[in-house]
């Protein structure tokens, strides 16, 4: 079938069952495509009313009242709805009055898309932004929390979801956005909350742009007093992400710390980068704590045994370690006793030293801290104010 034809049917067939009353003005909305699953080689279908499967491809209809389990399972290039196999590329699981829709006994809104590949069968849930929406915020931040904090969260995650539509992340896969935290926390109908539902309606349609383009509103727990600049993270500037005070945050990542050995660092330097020898220097000169106002990229140097060198951002220290965050300070237990500190920390005992890693926060610090948000909300921000201090130089405008 011809591609664009298909995508037209996927979009009529989605609206297929919906039962209008009295004609009503129709709200602009957005669309969105969530990979709930993939890989499967079988998913149970039902619904929460009377429901159709339509194959695309062999542009056949199987109905079914509400009461119905039906299996969906792929076996080699053959897609199966209970045990009638066909050749096809699309099922489309529509619900009638729009009635929730139910996969693996999870509830969801809007309708289904469930599409055959190598690896098994892919489940996308395409459903109106602002309902995918009701399936996130609590997902992302506990929903007894203050109703800005809440609705800058609102705000937030509709942002970041249509950035990640529009940076088609995800596209050759057949979805928009993912349900993981690899995008955003997807629980469907069981996640949603009557306060956050509040909050995404007070905010409805807003987001958060520069340049008059929706942001990657990235956020994070907490930044454990400010946070970070996005070349300290992802080694790309973004004018947007700039390390911000946040001074005034409240969170229980205040404080962390963690240990190891000088020689097994040594070894994990060796098998995840490169051999540098026994660690005899840790230089922490250009890895300076604070708000940091230039764009020169922050970095930890290791010098070896055998003197080559390894620098290391503090979100790749991070990553290999396993840390709470990148927002830390080093330095050296010799013997059981604690070292001078220094921003060049000498090593002349490896096997008798232990780096002690301090610590602050918790993810990766870029944009909105969560925490932070709730502290500015405690202390009377609206959302507004609270999104324009973690995201620099932005606009908060309406979509529809």
């Amino acid at each position: 079938m011809n591609k664009l034809l298909k995508i037209i049917c996927i979009n009529l067939c989605c609206c297929f069952f919906i039962v209008t009353g009295a004609a009503a003005a129709p709200q602009k909305q957005e669309y969105i495509r969530v990979g709930l699953l993939q890989g499967q080689e079988m998913v149970t279908i039902s619904a929460e009313n009377d429901f159709v499967i339509k194959d695309i491809d062999n542009n056949k209809n199987y109905k079914y009242d509400k009461s119905k389990n039906v299996t969906v399972r792929q076996s080699e290039r053959k897609v199966y709805i209970d045990k009638k196999g066909k050749e096809t590329t699309t099922l489309i699981v529509a619900v009638k009055n729009n009635a929730p829709v139910v996969v693996n006994n999870k509830h969801y809104r809007g309708a289904l898309i469930i599409q055959p590949h190598r690896a098994g069968l892919t489940v996308i849930n395409r459903l109106p932004l602002e309902d995918y929406l009701r399936g996130v915020v609590a997902e992302e931040m506990p929903y007894s929390w203050p109703k800005e904090a809440l609705k800058a969260q609102a705000v937030a995650a509709r942002t970041f979801a249509l950035y990640d539509k529009e940076d088609k992340k995800h596209a050759k896969e057949g979805f928009d956005v993912c349900a993981t935290t690899d995008c955003q926390t997807y629980g469907g109908i069981a996640s949603e909350t009557s306060a956050t539902d509040s909050a995404i309606k007070a905010t409805r349609g807003q987001i958060i742009t520069y340049a008059n383009e929706p942001i990657c509103a990235v956020f994070h727990a907490a930044s454990g007093g400010f946070t970070e600049n996005s070349e300290d993270v992802w080694s790309v500037t973004v004018p947007y992400l700039r390390s911000v005070d946040d001074s005034t945050e409240q969170s229980p990542y205040t404080d962390w710390s963690t240990q190891i050995k000088i020689n097994d660092l040594s070894k994990t330097l060796a098998r995840q980068y490169t051999n540098i020898g026994t660690i005899k220097e840790i230089d922490t000169t250009n890895f300076p704590q604070g708000v940091k106002k230039n764009s020169k990229t922050k970095v930890i140097k290791f010098t070896g045994s055998n003197k080559k060198t390894l620098e290391l951002t503090g979100t790749q220290l991070r990553s290999l370690l396993g840390l709470k965050s990148n927002n830390f300070s080093l330095s050296l237990i010799q013997d059981k006793k604690k070292l001078k500190d220094s921003k060049k920390l000498k090593i002349s005992k490896p096997d008798k030293t232990v780096l002690q890693i301090n610590g602050k926060g918790l993810g990766h610090r870029l944009g909105m801290s969560q925490w932070g948000a709730k502290s500015l909300a405690d202390d009377g921000r609206n959302y507004k104010q609270i999104l324009q201090h973690y995201y620099s130089d932005v606009s908060i405008k309406s979509i529809y």
